[in-house]
């Protein structure tokens, strides 16, 4: 029986994220492609004899029972009805606030850890069920491709064959977005009529129109980008330097604050973050690449 397994916690960017109507269950419709990105936190998870530790290290999250991992490990272990315990580690590196899904990442990661570590194993469902429970893109992190359509709350998700892998650009900033706030902000945006709104309905979100970069890169939107930008001028600037590199792409990520750039070759990656770290001085400029698949658990 293993007793301890460690694992990269990958970030995601939303290429496409498209904000639906407001449900019932105070949740929004989203259309969204989720990609995931090779910045990524580090989890050790160890068996213990009874109770759940979280030891942070990296980023001042608060009380760790706060923390989405602690959530997803007394989640799992409470699902099981498993008396014995976890020691989890967790190093983080996804800026807090950036609309990567860095939280997301850590709790799925932790189910993931936490299958491997006690018998009998998790269905799908059940695993995929405590997942729902976390949060809506918790479930993008424990699907089998890297590259995943969502609907509903992001949740249901259309695996899709990754696309070849592109170099990214993240520029994080030191304060972050919160994602109420920003739902707000869109909200009465649209109330007031300032968003920007299309003639034509927008084009539908496809697995067919998701197989090669160019096509993607044609659909790529994020509707929090002009309500946020109104509030943010910081963030509408850091995206306009960022498409004055001549991307494939370049979006704010999920409610943000992250602006990320995708490349289609090395050399253009290089040469924009060589323009772009003197703007950004604090450390929150990371160059990274687009995931084939996720990183896998190793025992220790």
């Amino acid at each position: 029986m293993k007793r301890a397994v460690v694992v990269e916690a990958p970030a995601k960017v939303n290429l496409v994220l498209r904000v639906g109507a407001r449900r019932a269950d105070g949740y929004h419709n989203v259309d969204t492609l989720f990609a995931a990105v090779g910045l990524c936190d580090r989890l050790r998870v160890e068996r213990a004899p009874a109770g759940i530790t979280v030891e942070v290290a990296g980023a001042d999250l608060g009380d760790p029972r706060d923390n989405l991992v602690y959530r997803a490990a007394r989640a799992y272990l409470d699902a099981r009805g498993e008396r014995a315990g976890v020691a989890i580690r967790l190093v983080k590196r996804i800026p807090v606030g950036g609309g990567l899904g860095g939280g997301s990442s850590d709790a799925a990661a932790t189910l993931r850890c936490l299958d491997e570590l006690f018998e009998p194993r998790a269905d799908v469902a059940a695993l995929t069920a405590i997942a729902r429970g976390l949060g809506a893109d918790v479930p993008f992190f424990l699907s089998p491709s890297p590259l995943a359509l969502g609907a509903g709350r992001g949740d249901h998700l259309t695996r899709l064959p990754p696309l070849p892998p592109r170099r990214v650009l993240l520029v994080g900033s030191p304060e972050g977005v919160g994602t109420a706030w920003a739902y707000n902000l869109l909200a009465r945006g649209r109330g007031r009529g300032m968003e920007e709104r299309s003639a034509r309905q927008p084009i539908p979100l496809t697995p067919a129109r998701c197989r090669d970069w160019a096509t993607v890169a044609g659909l790529a939107h994020n509707d929090f980008e002009a309500p946020i930008f109104a509030v943010r001028p910081d963030l509408r600037e850091t995206l306009r330097s960022l498409r004055d590199t001549s991307p494939l792409l370049a979006l704010m990520s999920g409610s943000g604050s992250a602006i990320f750039a995708v490349y289609r070759d090395e050399e253009s990656a290089v040469r924009a973050r060589r323009r772009i770290q003197p703007m950004h001085r604090d450390g929150h400029v990371h160059l990274t690449t687009t995931l084939s698949r996720f990183p896998a658990l190793q025992p220790v």
